[in-house]
């Protein structure tokens, strides 16, 4: 559907069109005017950036020349101090421009100088950028500007090769120390009037005729990346103010670049008085126009657009009850008011849907987290059964099976010496069965001990205790006291987490000792389970135990406890829980009698004896 006006913007809209062709006429004359005095500007800077930047380029190239005459040196190649500190003094007074001389071996030391000393400048990054651009790539280096108490100086280094190698790895490098002062004497009397030249290397100014903070952020951060081939150009304002044009150009053979900035046509005052007063003229009589259609149409619109804003409201689901609307006509008043009543019946009604969906999708989550809980726990107990009996009772059942079919197929003998024989053999099957019920008595204690709810928690751990013994895990169990009346739900888990964390210990860390511990303060019980084992890191998952230790954690939080792990390789394990005491059922509600429940209406109940 497509958008419409409404009746203010409509007259709005008509007092624009008016002023819409000689707004369009001024404004093509001033963009033409800007646009001719822009690139009359931009030329200029570009023609003295490209002068500027051929003439640092000259200066570079030839500093670089006398560094690669002097690296061709064979005394400098010797790199013996002695010597070299005589060629670099010779060299230097041969070349009254440089601050400084010196030579450094292949791990960047310092073998031999001349004039300003390097060593103040070896901590500065830019310094050392320089220097390993020739000891490790092999190429000339040129750093930014390097302060120090008594100079400001640009590092030019040179690598140095063996003689007979025009390639491959420096055994040093030569280098110069050229005066930012000078360098910038060279370049800054191409500025005319209100033209600020500034040379930068790595986002930093290295020499400008003056300064200027804008041109240091400028060089910092909005210049184009020193590594362009290409010149770029930007505006931007000065501290005072005032807008400026700015043309960048790289300098080539370095990293270094040019950035000439002078201002904008526009910045000049005449120019500016000129476009602020023709500017001003236009928008009073814009404003005066639009602000006629707006007055005119105030009065009618208002009302439609309060009328607007109910109906916008319930679109989106908002019922908030709002003010009834007080200008306009008797319809107007009479619509807002039964958008108000619609709204307040509206926001009832989502209102007991919302806390419906809301109820509704919490118990989803809470029925889909306790049925992936109770299958997890159902699998691993039937794990744990299956390897119980297999490992157990399946081999003595089969070796009963054996010595059965053994006695059946015996060979022929006398009958002393045959009875002799089937009573050993059924001595020995008796004794299999009576180990295979005793393990098969094992695993049903294990899935439910009988005496959990008769005797407690403690009793029942330290009967599992020394079952577990037998296998070679010597436990010790701690508990003063049994601790005050639990749920059989929580007493459950309790023994079960216990008898989890044993069988961890004795199965994958391979201890010899554990502990279990039983602490009850006056509202919480705390059971700590200690062992000697191998240990492991509880952040990696990847092991055999991990399915032990959720089922552990599962089981803690299903009576609201708390679970903790501890253990790191080669130091054992601790696994701890903890839970606030809660007083249990004092008595179990008994069942009524089935004479005495009531009978079904059809009289279909139907009693089994026992």
């Amino acid at each position: 559907m497509p958008r419409r006006l409404s009746l203010r913007n409509r007259l709005i809209v008509f007092a624009a069109a008016s002023l819409l062709p000689l707004l369009v006429v001024i404004a093509v004359i001033l963009s033409e005017t800007a646009d001719a005095g822009r690139e009359q500007v931009l030329d200029a800077q570009t023609a003295i950036a490209e002068v500027v930047a051929s003439v640092l380029a000259t200066t570079l190239s030839d500093n670089q020349k006398v560094l690669q005459e002097l690296a061709s040196i064979d005394r400098v190649r010797r790199m013996e101090p002695s010597v070299a500190t005589d060629d670099i003094d010779q060299f230097s007074r041969a070349h009254p421009n440089l601050y400084g001389l010196f030579l450094l071996d292949a791990n960047g030391n310092l073998v031999a100088n001349t004039g300003l000393d390097p060593g103040q400048f070896q901590l500065h990054s830019s310094f050392s950028e320089a220097v390993d651009r020739s000891l490790k790539l092999g190429e000339p280096g040129v750093s930014t500007a390097l302060t120090a108490p008594d100079a400001r100086v640009i590092a030019l280094t040179m690598p140095v090769r063996a003689k007979d190698q025009a390639e491959g790895e420096p055994i040093g490098a030569v280098g110069s120390l050229l005066s930012v002062e000078r360098l910038a004497a060279a370049v800054t009397p191409f500025a005319r009037g209100d033209t600020l030249i500034a040379v930068i290397a790595d986002g930093q100014v290295v020499a400008a005729q003056s300064a200027d903070p804008a041109v240091n952020a400028l060089a910092s951060t909005t210049v184009p990346p020193l590594s362009m081939s290409t010149p770029g150009n930007l505006s931007y304002v000065d501290e005072s103010g005032m807008e400026r044009f700015a043309i960048y150009t790289p300098v080539l053979g370095s990293t270094w670049g040019v950035l000439v900035t002078h201002p904008s046509p526009g910045s000049y005052a005449a120019t500016r008085a000129t476009i602020y007063r023709s500017i001003a003229a236009i928008a009073a009589a814009a404003v005066v126009t639009l602000a006629l259609g707006a007055l005119a149409a105030e009065l009618l619109a208002r009302p439609l657009r309060e009328v607007k804003v109910h109906a916008d409201a319930l679109a989106v689901g908002d019922f908030t009850p709002r003010d009834p609307i007080a200008s306009g006509t008797t319809e107007m008043a009479g619509l807002g008011a039964a958008l108000g009543a619609i709204a307040s019946r509206f926001g009832e009604q989502v209102r007991d849907l919302e806390e419906a969906r809301e109820a509704g999708v919490t118990q989803a989550g809470q029925l889909r987290d306790l049925n992936r809980r109770t299958v997890r726990l159902q699998e691993d107990e039937r794990r744990r059964i299956a390897g119980e009996i297999h490992d157990a009772v399946s081999p003595l059942i089969t070796g009963a099976l054996y010595q059965t079919r053994a006695l059946r197929l015996g060979t022929p003998e006398d009958a002393a010496r045959a009875a002799a024989r089937r009573d050993s053999t059924l001595d020995s099957i008796g004794d299999l069965l009576s180990k295979a019920m005793e393990e098969l008595h094992g695993v049903v204690f294990a899935l439910r001990p009988p005496d959990l709810d008769d005797i407690g928690v403690v009793a029942a751990v330290e009967r599992y205790i020394a079952q577990v013994q037998r296998s070679g895990l010597n436990v010790h169990l701690e508990a003063d006291e049994e601790p005050p009346p639990l749920t059989p739900e929580v007493r459950l888990a309790i023994y079960r987490i216990v008898q989890e964390a044993l069988h961890n210990a004795l199965r994958h860390a391979a201890a010899d000792e554990a502990v279990v511990r039983f602490e009850t303060t006056d509202d919480t019980l705390r059971v700590t389970i200690r062992d000697n084992g191998a240990g492991f890191n509880p952040q990696h998952t990847a092991r055999p135990t991990a399915l032990g230790l959720l089922s552990m954690r599962e089981r803690a939080a299903a009576i609201g406890a708390t679970f903790a792990v501890t253990s790191r390789p080669g130091d054992g394990t601790t696994v701890m829980i903890e839970r606030r005491l809660e007083p249990e059922m004092g008595v179990v509600p008994e069942l009524p009698p089935v004479e005495a429940l009531p009978k079904l209406p059809n009289g279909a109940a139907k009693r089994i004896s026992a």
